[in-house]
């Protein structure tokens, strides 16, 4: 009984110091406390990001971002690269197909949440007298350029996720695509080393009915406006030259990848070194893909 009234009492002073009661001036702000924890993880986030090309501290920044997002779900910066993280990781990290989806899916959900809630996209929406499908493009068609870099790393999780779907699946997600990336285009085409082009380009080297010229000339966009991010020519060389049947330039364009040193982009660096460890693997398959 004595313990516990002890506990109470400990507990209550606690409060009673908290609240400022116990002392002229209050020292206690719960505010500046969350924000400091939420600048605290996101910093710890863009630590372990800058190692990313270990897949251990890749997973750590990915823990750390998707702890300051739940804290503060309002805060661009923390769901763009939360989001972008999920994508790092489904598409150079995770081996198993499932477990990549579930990740692209985690990123783009992050994304969209932040997307929706922006007044740009609602009154993009609102004022759309459609069915919910054009409701959602024509939100997406008014977002305002701030939002592009979100908007972003949600189609490119999207993307990736539908890139093994089957067709009837991509076909079915084409037009939500193709107006986010023509949003990108639109106002920031260089973003991301020209990461629209490149994922126009691959998408339309996956859809039929699309002529193979559309692809070419959005791969070749992206490979003269960023010469030295690897991913472009990987995935010309795995989507559009083995629809092509082009092993030559398929060889070609992975060849020039493994010869162009990584680090000539020390920002993505990581990502250049484990493009060339794909472009590794696919030459590696290269018989049975042009059989």
């Amino acid at each position: 009984m004595i313990l516990m009234y002890k506990k109470y009492f400990i507990i209550i002073n606690i409060i009673f110091f908290l609240s400022g009661c116990g002392s002229n001036t209050s020292t206690y702000s719960p505010y500046l406390s969350k924000t400091k924890n939420i600048q605290f993880l996101v910093d710890q986030g863009k630590n372990y990001w800058e190692k990313r090309v270990n897949p251990d501290e890749a997973n750590r920044s990915k823990l750390f971002l998707s702890k300051a997002y739940f804290l503060d779900p309002n805060n661009d910066e923390v769901a763009k690269l939360y989001s972008r993280a999920c994508q790092f990781i489904g598409h150079y990290i995770e081996t198993d197909p499932i477990k990549s989806d579930s990740l692209f899916t985690e990123g783009m959900d992050v994304a969209w949440d932040f997307i929706i809630s922006t007044e740009s996209y609602q009154e993009g929406s609102a004022f759309n007298q459609g069915n919910a499908e054009e409701k959602i493009i024509a939100g997406i068609e008014n977002i305002s350029d701030e939002l592009l870099p979100i908007l972003y790393w949600w189609v490119a999780n999207y993307s990736s996720f539908l890139m093994t779907k089957p067709v009837m699946d991509r076909l079915e997600h084409r037009d939500k695509i193709e107006t986010a990336l023509h949003r990108i285009l639109s106002t920031k085409p260089g973003f991301y080393y020209h990461g629209a082009n490149r994922i126009i380009g691959g998408v339309y080297a996956r859809l039929p009915g699309v002529e193979l010229i559309h692809a070419e000339n959005n791969f070749e966009k992206s490979i003269n406006g960023s010469p030295a991010y690897f991913a472009t020519y990987v995935k010309r060389a795995q989507y559009l030259h083995t629809k092509n049947g082009d092993r030559e330039k398929f060889v070609q364009d992975l060849q020039k990848v493994l010869n162009m040193n990584p680090t000539i982009l020390p920002e993505v660096s990581p990502e250049n070194l484990l493009e060339q460890e794909k472009a590794k693997m696919l030459l590696s398959k290269e018989t049975s893909l042009f059989k």
